[in-house]
C-alpha cells in the first residue's frame, strides 16, 4: 500500500499517518524530514541528497509519505495508490499551529524544529503560504480524483 496525505501544517497529516501506518503496519515518512536533517543540527540537504532518499522511498513496496503538497515530491502522485487531501480551514490550522509551538516551548510535545519566537512565525507564514497557492494544490492533483479522498477535520476525526 502507498499512501501519499496532503495538507497545510496543523492539519493532523503526522496524526493520520501514524494512525494508518499502525493499521496497515507500513511506514510512514514526513518529508520535511527528508529535506531537513534530523542528526546533522536540522542542516538542510542538497536537492541531489533529497532527490535519492525520496526515490528510495518511492521504490518501497509499500509506504505513506505526508507533506504540504510541494512540486518536487509530485512524482509521489503516480506512484501511490490512494491520495489523502486534507481539507482543514484556515482558522483551524493557524489555531492549531499556536497550540502546537506553545505545547512544544512548555516541552509537552515533541518538535522537528526548536520552538523559537522565529520558528512561531515562519510556521505561521508557512500556513498562510499554503492556502496562498492551495488552488495550484488541487489543480495538480485533478488528474487524479480517481484515487483521491478530500477529509474535513470533522472527517479526519473518525480515523
Amino acid at each position: 500500500m502507498k499512501i501519499y496525505i496532503i495538507g497545510p501544517s496543523g492539519a493532523g497529516k503526522t496524526t493520520l499517518a501514524k494512525k494508518l501506518a499502525k493499521k496497515y503496519d507500513v511506514k510512514s515518512y514526513e518529508l520535511d524530514c527528508i529535506i531537513y536533517d534530523d542528526n546533522n543540527s536540522h542542516k538542510k540537504r542538497s536537492d541531489e541528497e533529497v532527490a535519492i532518499i525520496f526515490n528510495n522511498i518511492l521504490n518501497e513496496e509499500s509506504w505513506i509519505i505526508e507533506d504540504v503538497g510541494r512540486k518536487k515530491f509530485s512524482k509521489a502522485l503516480d506512484y501511490c495508490d490512494k491520495i489523502y487531501y486534507l481539507k482543514i480551514s484556515k482558522y483551524i490550522v493557524f489555531m492549531r499551529v499556536i497550540k502546537r509551538w506553545l505545547y512544544q516551548r512548555l516541552g509537552k510535545e515533541k518538535y522537528n524544529y526548536p520552538p523559537t519566537l522565529y520558528q512561531f512565525y515562519d510556521s505561521l507564514r508557512i500556513a498562510n503560504l499554503y492556502f496562498k497557492h492551495e488552488k495550484e494544490k488541487l489543480e495538480r492533483i485533478k488528474k487524479y480524483n480517481n484515487k483521491v479522498l478530500y477529509l474535513t477535520d470533522k472527517e479526519l476525526k473518525f480515523f
